[in-house]
């Protein structure tokens, strides 16, 4: 009979302290592992929102030129038709309160000798001054600014702007859009995760894109968002990025 020694069985009794540990830990780290796999596994989709609306803002310039080798001359007749040009809008509807005029520009032209040179000598005086609207009644606005040509037949010499038309009520409109965009993103995910056999779980991120407000039936896009002022009817997109945590489904 073999008698082990007090040092034999202290050794013995270590090595199987080891090997348990080292059980434990490889039982431990692939407990962790599972949990990192299953909490890892997400989806990934884009929502949408899309919403038609109407400019309830309009901003309009038109301006008056004059020129003349007379510089006082030049004054009076700005003068004139600049009053006149707000007597035609106040006329054809539009608040007198809302047209500002802007202080008169100044542009001096020189005569040329013969060689090409330019010369001291004054040639003519442009004169020019701006009338700046602002209204919430955007289709007179368009409607006027297509008949300016109106003012030209009484020998008015005037140049008009494109009208600006916005929409004023947009930031309550784009939190309404972003919750709808955010529903839609819901939506698609687990429409995704029920055909691939899964359970959609909790939203694990979500980053708002940039809107879009172009012309109606437009499809234009830009990496930093559109604002389109061209147009009174317009359409306004709004696009989400979000994350959902996915599970196993229960047989």
């Amino acid at each position: 009979m073999v008698r082990r020694t007090r040092g034999q069985s202290g050794s013995a009794i270590a090595g199987i302290a080891v090997a348990l540990g080292l059980i434990v830990s490889t039982v431990y780290a692939g407990y962790v592992l599972s949990q990192q796999r299953a909490t890892s596994r997400a989806i990934t989709v884009k929502g949408f929102s899309e919403q038609p609306i109407v400019s309830d803002f309009a901003s309009w310039t038109i301006a008056v030129v004059v020129r003349s080798p007379s510089m006082a001359e030049a004054y009076d007749t700005v003068e004139a038709d600049s009053q006149r040009v707000v007597a035609y809008l106040v006329e054809a509807g539009v608040e007198e309160e809302s047209i500002a005029r802007s202080a008169v520009s100044i542009d001096v032209r020189y005569k040329q000798n013969e060689r090409g040179y330019v010369t001291s000598e004054v040639e003519l005086y442009e004169l020019r001054q701006r009338a700046s609207v602002e209204s919430g009644d955007v289709r007179r606005i368009d409607r006027l600014s297509k008949q300016v040509t109106a003012l030209i037949r009484e020998g008015i010499e005037v140049t008009s702007e494109p009208p600006r038309y916005y929409f004023t009520e947009l930031e309550p409109l784009k939190v309404e859009m972003l919750g709808r965009a955010a529903a839609d993103a819901r939506t698609r995910a687990e429409r995704i995760a029920s055909d691939g056999g899964s359970r959609l779980g909790d939203l694990v991120s979500a980053r708002q894109g940039v809107f879009q407000i172009t012309p109606a039936f437009s499809s234009a896009i830009s990496s930093s968002g559109m604002y389109d002022t061209s147009s009174i009817e317009k359409t306004i997109r709004a696009v989400i990025t979000a994350s959902f945590s996915l599970h196993e489904r229960a047989p």
